[in-house]
């Protein structure tokens, strides 16, 4: 009976992937939330329209504590060939944003939000590469990660402190950018949603990245997927949905799939707001940390 419902909803999936998202208003921060700390609230939100869906969001309040930003750094063998993928050159290493939280924790850094982010290579069988590369312009505290590639638009934490996002171009000026990780796509902006015609695009696991019109609050969103009888996930579209509902006036669709993780940390408590489908948590090759200081 359970394969007999599996079944059903897959074949509910095309019509209702179309509908998109709807939700009335903004989102209200100031009920059905948790803290994690000064500055650092979640929600978890369940839709069953168009679709069952699972969501969490973190919001950061930039201006409400001191925090620091931390990016998966060079690998100490960058910019060597990959001994697993001759082709690929090194950039970072692969590892969980568990690990990458984790190993801040051991450093002495009160990393309190840890979160996936760009897209990288190689991605194929047998999905066991060490290294990652291919990821876009990333850039971890001032030192070159990876170069820009493409047309991939970035989340920008510059020197002075501001954030933004933008899509840089090869040869532009990346001096005063203090740190930098890239995704897919725009999917808001000036608080307006794009992509229309990616409502047509599969259902998957979705990470979002948003900013509110004033740069003040940062939203981080983890779309559950691929779990038909939990979440069935979204389309990157409804991505900029979501983030628009809660609070954002631009965002980012970054790697989603398998990679979508996001994680909060109070105290020694780690709590995974999301649900991988198989329960494995993928090792990425680009993350993004928020320390509180």
């Amino acid at each position: 009976m359970k394969k007999i419902a599996v079944l059903i909803i897959w074949l509910l999936t095309a019509a209702l992937l179309h509908a998109g998202v709807t939700l009335e208003g903004n989102f209200n921060w100031k009920k059905k939330v948790k803290k994690v700390c000064k500055g650092v609230v979640y929600t978890q939100l369940e839709l069953k329209s168009p679709r069952l869906m699972k969501i969490a969001v973190v919001r950061v309040d930039l201006q409400a504590a001191k925090f620091k930003f931390k990016i998966t750094p060079r690998d100490p063998d960058w910019g060597k060939p990959m001994p697993d993928y001759p082709k690929g050159i090194i950039r970072t290493k692969r590892i969980t944003c568990r690990d990458f939280m984790l190993n801040a924790v051991k450093n002495k850094e009160n990393m309190v939000v840890a979160v996936n982010g760009s897209p990288w290579g190689p991605f194929h069988a047998p999905w066991t590469f060490k290294y990652a590369g291919n990821q876009g312009l990333m850039i971890s505290n001032g030192e070159l990660v990876a170069p820009v590639r493409g047309k991939r638009p970035s989340f920008v934490v510059y020197k002075n402190g501001k954030p933004g996002f933008r899509t840089f171009k090869e040869g532009d000026d990346l001096s005063q950018v203090l740190h930098a990780i890239s995704g897919f796509g725009v999917v808001l902006q000036d608080n307006t949603v794009r992509g229309k015609d990616s409502l047509k695009a599969k259902l998957a696991p979705r990470t979002g990245y948003g900013l509110s019109k004033d740069h003040r609050y940062l939203y981080l969103m983890a779309v559950d997927g691929r779990q038909p009888l939990y979440s069935m996930g979204c389309s990157t579209y409804e991505v900029g949905q979501l983030l628009k509902y809660f609070g954002a006036y631009e965002g980012l669709n970054m790697d989603g799939g398998g990679s979508t993780t996001l994680i909060v940390r109070k105290g020694a408590k780690l709590n995974k707001l999301n649900s991988h489908a198989g329960g494995h948590e993928r090792a990425v090759g680009g993350a993004m940390g928020i320390i509180l200081l």
